[in-house]
Order: structure tokens, then sequence, then C-alpha cells
């Protein structure tokens, strides 16, 4: 039985190796999602239950979750993103560049979330109400406090909590922004609020 294993594992890597393109600096293997191109990623995305779309998304989350070990000072790269961010941030991208492959559309999301990124542990809160609910990172909320305070909707303090002055401060927020008014930090919310 284990010989029969090694024998099928051994004619896949040889098949994979067979893939491969030539090696040039800084070269690494790629696998699986990853290597499909945007016009795959367009098709996929059609269906989002599909079993093609949950392996790309699965592959960018995945991706994601490793630099934030290997990306200097990088607590979270990606901290109030989801799979529906990355899907927009994916579908956006795809639209111009059908060519690109899953990996070098998330290698460049890399570079653009840094100014972004959480660089310290940073506790999760759990915030909202019996309606909406969401869990964000205290860190994320300081900046989003200083970020509405900026905008002269927000007069408390930068500590990190979820009052009720914050959550009212959010919902002038979300509606100046055509969002919808739920008062929690929601993705769509933290996205308007906090790129650069």
């Amino acid at each position: 039985m284990k010989k029969w294993i090694l024998a099928s594992f051994a004619a896949a890597a040889v098949g994979t190796i067979a893939q491969a393109a030539e090696p040039t600096d800084n070269a690494f293997a790629v696998e699986g999602a990853g290597r499909l191109d945007c016009t795959a990623f367009t098709a996929a995305r059609e269906d989002k239950s599909s079993a093609e779309y949950q392996r790309m998304i699965g592959f960018v989350e995945g991706y994601l979750s490793a630099a934030n070990r290997y990306e200097p000072n990088t607590f979270d790269l990606t901290p109030w993103h989801n799979a529906a961010a990355f899907d927009i941030i994916l579908k956006s991208h795809c639209a111009d560049h059908k060519e690109d492959t899953l990996v070098s559309v998330v290698q460049r999301m890399v570079t653009g979330l840094r100014p972004v990124r959480i660089a310290q542990f940073s506790p999760l809160v759990e915030v909202g109400d019996a309606n909406h609910q969401a869990f964000v990172y205290e860190a994320i909320l300081r900046r989003s406090q200083a970020a509405l305070k900026t905008r002269g909707l927000y007069k408390g303090d930068e500590d990190g909590k979820f009052s009720t002055e914050m959550r009212d401060a959010l919902m002038a927020f979300q509606r100046q922004s055509s969002l919808t008014a739920t008062g929690v930090p929601d993705p769509a919310t933290l996205w308007t609020l906090l790129n650069p």
C-alpha cells in the first residue's frame, strides 16, 4: 500500500514539474488556484458557491495568512478585510488585467495593504447590537475613532472602546458615505473610513 502511495505521489510530482516554467530570479512554486488567471476568476465568480471560486478565495486567504508571518512588522496585513473584500479587490483588478495570475494579484495586494496593517498584537473586540455584530481589533477601533474625530463626528477618547458615542459617529459617517447605517465598523465602512 505504501509503495502505491509513493508511486502515485512521484507520478504526480513529475507531471507538476513538467508543467513548471524556466526558473527566474526569486522564483518559487505556486500551487493550485494561484496559477489560475483573472479570466478564470471572473468566470468562477459567476457562481460564488462553486468549488472553483471557493478554492480561489481560499488561496487568497491562505497566501495573506502566510504573509502575516513573513512580512516585517506585521501582525495582521488585512485587519478588517474578509472574503467579500478580497472578492471586490480581485474583481476590480481582474476587470482590467485578464491575463494576470491570482498569485501575482495577491502579491500586489500584500504591497498595497502594508499601510493599513496592524504591526503588533491587538485584542479583538466584539461590537454591535442584536441585529449587527462584528469582531474588530482594538487598534482598528482606535484608528477609527481618530479618523471620525478628524471628520468632526466623534469627540470621545481614542481608547479602542465601542461606546454609544462611537456607534453614533459611525452611523453618521455611514450615512455621509452612502453606506448602510448600522453603527457597526464592518469591512465596507472601515475600507471607506481608513483606506489611505
